[in-house]
């Protein structure tokens, strides 16, 4: 069971909640969690598709608007504003990108997410094109309507449909492979950074 009642998504670029994790965050709607997600950086075509897809998943989302591959440069505002958010949103579940991410944003947002939220209960979200390694913990079982939750609000990134991992046959097929892992048909996975229990 997932008992979490607000949710806070990390997300270093427009499409990495719903890519890492919007089986899950369609789960977690439907079961009434405030589900909120910070993107860091924008840029001006991903905008409207961001928020379009963030309307697909009923989800609440707020912007930073740092430059692309330069957040490493801005950690303190992004820390300042993660306790910001932890101040007002009050989560109880943070969904982040992993510690084993290579992408400099990624790791960027990892790092400071981890500072910023050490008291509360941490997941890494999957992202298998920047993992050398990644440690499976934790798997969330989805269903066909969270699964097509997620293609719909991917598919709102049409800037993006040049990429590999935005095709519906892919995040089909990683889903099945995340189901077949513990017996289900779809699921997806998870690092545990943190868990706390209350």
């Amino acid at each position: 069971m997932i008992n979490s009642k607000t949710v806070l998504v990390l997300s270093p670029h427009s499409d990495d909640a719903e890519l890492g994790c919007g089986g899950t965050i369609a789960r977690l709607v439907e079961s009434f969690s405030a589900v909120y997600s910070v993107v860091f950086t924008k840029t001006e075509e991903r905008q409207q598709e961001s928020f379009e897809a963030a309307k697909t998943l009923g989800i609440t989302q707020y912007f930073m608007n740092m430059p692309i591959r330069n957040l490493g440069v801005h950690r303190q505002t992004i820390l300042d504003e993660l306790i910001s958010l932890r101040e007002t949103i009050n989560p109880d579940l943070v969904i982040q990108p992993s510690m084993t991410d290579i992408h400099q944003d990624h790791q960027v947002i990892a790092q400071e997410g981890l500072r910023a939220f050490k008291n509360t209960t941490l997941w890494g979200f999957e992202a298998p094109w920047n993992h050398l390694n990644f440690d499976a913990q934790l798997f969330v079982k989805i269903e066909e309507r969270h699964l097509m939750s997620k293609i719909k609000a991917v598919g709102c990134y049409k800037s993006q449909r040049d990429k590999r991992y935005i095709s519906e046959d892919y995040i089909r097929s990683l889903a099945k492979v995340r189901g077949v892992q513990i017996g289900f048909e779809y699921a997806e996975m998870f690092s545990v950074i943190r868990q706390v229990i209350k």
